[in-house]
């Protein structure tokens, strides 16, 4: 049994056990037929480029850690020593229509917490926008003004300076002040899969491209 086949194999059945998600589930979700992947699961097939590019896209994981899994037997812990420091909330900045996000210790790569300060100007529904998911879960406190938080599966949760909430960012979800002009708050978001960072970044560069191509709505 070829190694990288059986690792991959293992971290698809890990992270299909994580979320509970059956093989039809999963299938669904990328595409790939069920007995295609419990095969895969099992490692009784390399999957092809194609099959691992589905994987990557449904199950919100990067190419590389597909690629790239983690060795099967332990390794010494490795020191890194890593430090960054991120003054008044400057980091690497992305605008959308009525959000600012600042992607804050940006110079430290493949971070397994993303810490985001962000700016929120949407005060309806509609600037809103659709509620969206992504990989691993996040932690989100108000630092300033009063925000509605919505999610897939309970009520809008208003929530004032100082309070805070933890979810599972798999479930759709979405913030909008109840303050206006703004209201700000810092939400860490964590994955064991690294490039985190990326896959966020990506999400909010296609809400971007999104609003550019529907344009302003008419009074």
């Amino acid at each position: 049994m070829n190694k990288k086949t059986k690792d991959l194999g293992k971290l698809l059945k890990e992270r299909r056990a994580y979320h509970g998600w059956t093989l039809a589930e999963v299938s669904s979700m990328t595409g790939i037929a069920s007995s295609t992947l419990s095969k895969v699961e099992n490692g009784h097939i390399s999957p092809n480029f194609d099959t691992i590019l589905k994987l990557s896209h449904g199950l919100g994981v990067e190419i590389g850690d597909l690629l790239n899994s983690a060795p099967s037997e332990p390794t010494p812990p490795l020191v890194v020593a890593r430090r960054s420091i991120s003054r008044n909330f400057e980091g690497q900045r992305l605008d959308r229509q009525h959000y600012s996000y600042s992607y804050l210790s940006a110079d430290v790569a493949h971070k397994r917490i993303i810490p985001i300060y962000i700016e929120v100007q949407a005060v309806t529904p509609e600037e809103m926008g659709p509620l969206t998911a992504h990989v691993g879960e996040e932690f989100m406190l108000v630092l300033s003004g009063k925000v509605r938080l919505y999610s897939e599966y309970y009520e809008p949760m208003d929530l004032e300076q100082g309070d805070s909430v933890y979810l599972d960012s798999t479930m759709k979800h979405g913030y909008m002040s109840l303050q206006e002009p703004t209201s700000s708050i810092l939400v860490c978001c964590s994955s064991a899969t690294p490039n985190l960072a990326q896959t966020l970044r990506e999400i909010i560069k296609d809400q971007i491209i999104q609003e550019s191509q529907s344009g302003p709505k008419a009074d």
